[in-house]
């Protein structure tokens, strides 16, 4: 059984939520609906943990299961205000998806400098990058686009599906360079063999 990479599993998320952001964007108070689905995020694991430990009676509870109690209760508690009152969170919804927005594209220049021929990197693989990186800073710092829901999720979404145009740059670059070194490899393995005949 093949393990599934993280970073590919991070990317499949970013790039389902940048299509929905982009297909959902205009519907109204959109904001108020990621609310209520990062409080479904903390009210299900909540709820399924307390079931566990309150069901589980044939075997003695351990201590961890106890302190597990306390954050559980806090994230059910959490979970139900993000749904009761979504609208409340939306400055930090809107704060927390500009700084991510950033920190994606930071990401992307640093690693693309860092492993810049590993990658073969070509100078326009950076223009992605930036792109992010200047839409989290619009996102932050420009009153007009952060009061305006309905803008911040359409940036947010062209944001993340620009990241995973990225991340598949990075991905072609790599393998392109590694098929390369292998053949490299090849050639000089048989033009000096190793192998001595007697």
């Amino acid at each position: 059984m093949k393990k599934i990479s993280i970073n590919l599993l991070t990317n499949v998320m970013l790039l389902l939520a940048g299509l929905i952001f982009l297909l959902f964007y205009n519907t109204p108070h959109i904001l108020d609906w990621v609310a209520r689905i990062i409080g479904v995020l903390f009210l299900l694991p909540s709820i399924a943990f307390l079931l566990v430990i309150s069901l589980r009676k044939s075997q003695p509870s351990r201590t961890s299961d106890y302190m597990g109690i306390l954050p559980a209760l806090g994230g059910m508690c959490f979970g139900i205000v993000m749904l009761i009152r979504p609208a409340l969170f939306n400055s930090v919804l809107v704060l927390l998806l500009g700084v991510l927005l950033s920190i994606l594209g930071l990401f992307h220049i640093f690693f693309l400098m860092l492993s810049y021929k590993r990658v073969s990197a070509k100078g326009w693989y950076f223009v992605s990058p930036f792109l992010v990186l200047a839409a989290g800073i619009v996102v932050l710092f420009v009153e007009t686009v952060s009061l305006d829901e309905n803008m911040v999720v359409l940036i947010t979404g062209i944001s993340l599906l620009l990241f995973n145009f990225t991340s598949f740059q990075e991905y072609l670059g790599e393998r392109k360079n590694r098929s390369v070194v292998a053949d490299v490899e090849a050639v000089v393995e048989t033009e000096n063999p190793t192998d001595i005949e007697l």
